[in-house]
C-alpha cells in the first residue's frame, strides 16, 4: 500500500497517517494466531519493512507490543488498557442503526455478538422488527454452547485442530432433537461452514428453532463478531427463502465492516452476495 493509498483510504496526512499505519499493524499482530516477523507484517499491511520495523520499535517502546527473538506478539500495556475497556459499549452504539435496520429488512429477530477471547462470543444487542407482534425474550448476555449454535459454528470453524478436539473432549452434549453429537460429524459440518463462510442450525439448539449466522471480519479477516437471525423453523423450508435472508444478513454484515473499519476496507465497492454459497 502507497502513502497515496493509505491517504485515499483512510483520509489522513502527515503525523495522522502514522497513527492509522500504527493502527493497522497492531491489527495485523493481533490477527495472527502466531508471533510474526516485521517482514511478516510488512507483507500484511503491505507497507516497506523498514516503516514496519520503526513503527514497531514505537510500539515496543510503549508496550503495545512485546518482542522475542525477532518476533512480535500484543504487548503487555495494550492488555493492560484493553481489560478497563467494555468492548460492546462503543461497538453498539455505533452498529445499533444498521442492525434495527438489517432486522426490518429480514422481518426477523436478528442478534449481534462480540468477540471477546478466543472461543468467546458473547451476545451483547438483539433487535427485532417493529412490526413483529410476538418477540423473542431478550437473549443478550446469554451463552449456549457452541456446537448447537449457528455463532458457535463460526467461532469453532476459525479453531485449529488441536483446540477443536481439546473443545469436544467433554463431549457434545445433546441438547435438542437434531443437536450434532458425533465429533466426526461436527468436522464436516465445521468444513461446510468454512466453504459457505457462514453457519446455520435448525432444531439443533431449541426444537422448532432456526438460526442463520455470518461473521463480522475485520480489515485482515479476522472474526471480530457476528451477526445472526433467529425464527422459526418452519418459515425456512425452502432454499430460496434462507438465501434470500441470507444476501441481507451479509450485506448488513458488510455494512457493518465498512463501518467499523472504513479507514482500511477497500472492500467499500464489492458486493457480499456474489460469495454466497448454497449448500444442498
Amino acid at each position: 500500500m502507497t502513502d497515496k493509498d493509505l491517504e485515499a483510504t483512510s483520509g489522513t496526512t502527515g503525523g495522522n497517517r502514522s497513527v492509522a499505519r500504527a493502527v493497522q499493524i497492531i491489527r495485523a499482530v493481533a490477527g495472527s494466531p502466531d508471533p510474526v516477523t516485521v517482514s511478516e507484517v510488512a507483507r500484511i499491511v503491505d507497507l516497506p519493512r523498514p516503516t514496519v520495523f520503526r513503527i514497531l520499535l514505537t510500539l515496543e517502546e510503549e508496550g503495545f507490543v512485546d518482542r522475542s527473538s525477532n518476533h512480535y506478539k500484543l504487548g503487555w500495556d495494550l492488555a493492560r488498557i484493553a481489560r478497563s475497556v467494555d468492548p460492546t459499549v462503543g461497538i453498539a452504539a455505533r452498529v445499533e442503526p444498521i442492525v434495527q435496520g438489517i432486522a426490518e429488512d429480514l422481518e426477523e429477530t436478528v442478534t449481534l455478538s462480540v468477540m471477546q477471547g478466543p472461543g468467546d462470543l458473547d451476545l451483547v444487542m438483539q433487535k427485532s422488527p417493529r412490526t413483529m407482534a410476538v418477540r423473542l425474550n431478550d437473549m443478550s448476555g446469554m451463552k449456549w454452547p457452541l456446537h448447537a449454535s449457528a455463532t458457535g459454528k463460526l467461532v469453532l470453524a476459525d479453531l485449529k485442530e488441536q483446540e477443536l478436539r481439546s473443545m469436544a473432549a467433554s463431549g457434545l452434549k445433546k441438547i435438542a432433537s437434531k443437536t450434532i453429537t458425533d465429533y466426526d460429524d461436527l468436522v464436516k459440518e465445521l468444513e461446510s461452514v468454512r466453504g459457505n463462510g457462514w453457519a446455520e442450525i435448525e432444531d439443533e439448539l431449541e426444537d422448532g428453532v432456526y438460526s442463520l449466522a455470518v461473521p463480522i471480519q475485520d480489515s485482515h479477516g479476522v472474526m471480530v463478531a457476528a451477526l445472526a437471525l433467529v425464527a422459526q423453523s418452519y418459515k425456512f423450508d425452502s432454499v430460496s427463502f434462507r438465501n434470500e435472508k441470507l444476501r441481507i444478513l451479509l450485506n448488513g454484515a458488510h455494512d457493518i465492516k465498512k463501518l467499523l473499519y472504513s479507514a482500511t476496507s477497500n472492500e467499500d465497492n464489492e458486493s457480499s452476495e456474489g460469495s454466497i454459497q448454497v449448500s444442498q
